[in-house]
């Protein structure tokens, strides 16, 4: 029985293609694919007709692990590797094989011809690293980064046929160094905001590190102080001797080795203004603040405060000329305005050293930046003994509240006292914000004092009329569960230097609240119990949201 010839022609080019596979050797998908592949159908013909030059690129190519690409002849026919074909996507797998080269990158033909022409017709083999080549992969023109070289495939005779492709795809790690170099960049301006936040300062500012405090930074405020010594890289030994000899170093190596701030109202000191100069006495307002690492080990000490010199000799001129108690009142009231935001800056230069995220330590930065800035308005009323009068200004009640209560976070969470938040409106009131926001720290610092764990104080805030007038205003209300106050202390709470803390109160924060909530028009009323079905106290304020006067 004779067999059809279109049936012989089938068998011939089966016989063809098992031959011509049996040349290409390796495993793996591409080499299946290659073996698989209809050769006959593009310029380079069947494999048993590749030349041997052909064959063995081929072979190498698909034997090796490294990413091989290989353009072959004038039409530039495509053959790749497993460990290229990731990058190649699914765009252009697997149809890339034995595509013209042309055809299959036109996006970044504009990039890789001229490369390829040089190769095809000068021989100059070429090296990029870390080259941007946009492909299309996996239907998104990505960028993508590549570390390459070309080489000229030659036959026996010299003759150029091809160009070899060795690569790497760097993508990963080129996102990776420029995200990191961009956070180091973002690390750097931050940090030297910060630098100059402490440069301009109204406040003096110094750190110091290890045992033996070496001056690690001084911003101009502190140079002025110590009469423009050269103390960065020297121990405080060597930098200020005088001080060691009058107990520094000692309060200095206690906060060291305790961890515990040391906070000074009005402390002496005697310091040479000038180099060779006589020493000369001068008064501070300062905190010590332990410097901690991450792992809660403390590396070195910030030092913070305002010289209040001039105050004190205010106030010792006014004594002789006896105005002793009003001045007495005077400079009380300062020291106490000016302790709150020294605390608060304190807490807030803490939070933000061990901040990781960068845009939450600038938010802290930011608000250390408000506090100084009202250091130096009371640094201003000190020197000369008079406020200046102040034009009023829109504020939010809710954000001067809730930013009291971030001031005092971290102390609430020392405590085990919890913060439950109910801003039942944002409306704006006219007043002097600064002040606002101290009546509102004075208040919640009381809560704290008189709470214990697991106590809560509650901080709201809603719109409201005035119970008699009808006036329209905004009702702030700070209540605690701490232990309440007796009817005869509550009687007295407003009255100046009364207080129950003994030693630690001056008996001034709430005469100063008082004097503030006046000037505002607002009105306060206060509820106290001690019973054992229940206690704590509440503070509801009544502030008017209409126009107001200068406030003096």
């Amino acid at each position: 029985m004779a067999v059809p010839h279109s049936l012989q022609l089938h068998k011939q080019e089966l016989a063809e293609v098992s031959a011509g596979s049996s040349r290409i050797f390796g495993r793996g998908e591409m080499a299946d694919l290659t073996r698989q592949f209809d050769w006959s159908r593009t310029p380079v013909g069947p494999i048993e007709q590749w030349p041997d030059t052909l064959l063995s690129t081929v072979n190498v190519l698909l034997g090796t692990r490294h990413p091989m690409f290989l353009w072959w002849g004038d039409d530039l026919i495509q053959f790749y590797n497993d460990a290229y074909r990731p990058s190649i996507g699914l765009d252009k797998h697997p149809k890339a094989l034995g595509q013209c080269g042309k055809e299959c990158w036109p996006e970044i033909w504009p990039i890789i011809g001229p490369q390829i022409e040089s190769v095809m017709t000068k021989g100059e083999s070429t090296w990029h690293e870390d080259q941007l080549v946009p492909i299309y992969r996996d239907g998104v023109l990505e960028d993508v980064y590549w570390t390459y070289s070309y080489s000229p495939v030659r036959d026996p005779d010299g003759r150029i046929m091809g160009t070899l492709v060795t690569c790497s795809e760097t993508t990963r790690r080129v996102v990776a160094e420029q995200q990191l170099r961009q956070s180091e960049e973002t690390l750097r301006m931050e940090r030297e905001r910060l630098l100059e936040l402490y440069d301009q300062a109204p406040a003096f500012v110094a750190v110091v590190r290890g045992p033996t405090h070496i001056f690690e930074m001084a911003n101009p405020q502190y140079q002025a102080l110590i009469g423009h010594r050269d103390v960065i890289g020297r121990t405080l030994v060597e930098a200020l001797p005088e001080a060691v000899e009058q107990g520094y170093a000692e309060i200095l190596d206690r906060v060291y080795r305790t961890g515990e701030p040391f906070v000074a109202s009005g402390l002496s000191i005697s310091l040479a203004r000038s180099p060779g100069h006589p020493l000369e006495q001068r008064y501070l307002d300062f905190v010590y603040q332990p410097r901690r690492e991450a792992d809660g080990s403390i590396s070195g000490i910030i030092v913070l405060g305002v010289d209040v010199t001039e105050r004190r000799r205010a106030e010792q001129a006014l004594r002789d000329s006896e105005k002793l108690a009003a001045v007495g009142r005077l400079a009380s009231s300062i020291a106490h305005e000016i302790n709150n935001p020294l605390e608060a800056i304190t807490n807030l230069l803490y939070l933000a050293s061990h901040e990781q995220d960068w845009a939450s330590g600038k938010q802290y930065i930011d608000t250390a930046q408000l506090e100084l800035a009202r250091v130096a308005a009371i640094a201003t009323q000190t020197l000369g003994f008079h406020r200046r009068s102040s034009r009023p200004a829109k504020a939010s009640v809710a954000e001067l509240l809730d930013s009291a209560a971030t001031l005092l976070h971290r102390r609430a969470i020392n405590a085990g006292v919890t913060f439950e938040k109910e801003y039942q409106t944002q409306e704006e009131i006219v007043g002097n914000p600064g002040d606002l926001r101290q009546v509102f720290a004075n208040l919640i610092n009381n809560s704290l004092d008189a709470s214990r764990n697991e106590d809560r104080i509650l901080l709201r805030t809603r719109a409201a009329k005035h119970r008699k007038t009808g006036e329209a205003g905004v009702r702030v209300t700070i209540a605690d569960t701490g232990h309440g106050m007796t009817p005869e202390t509550k009687a007295r709470i407003f009255e100046p230097f009364f207080t129950t803390k003994d030693s630690t109160g001056t008996g001034l924060g709430l005469w100063v609240t008082a004097e503030i909530l006046a000037k505002h028009r607002a009105e306060v009323r206060v509820r106290s119990r001690q019973s054992a079905s229940g206690h704590g106290t509440v503070f509801s304020i009544f502030i008017p949201t209409g126009e107001m006067p200068d406030l003096e």
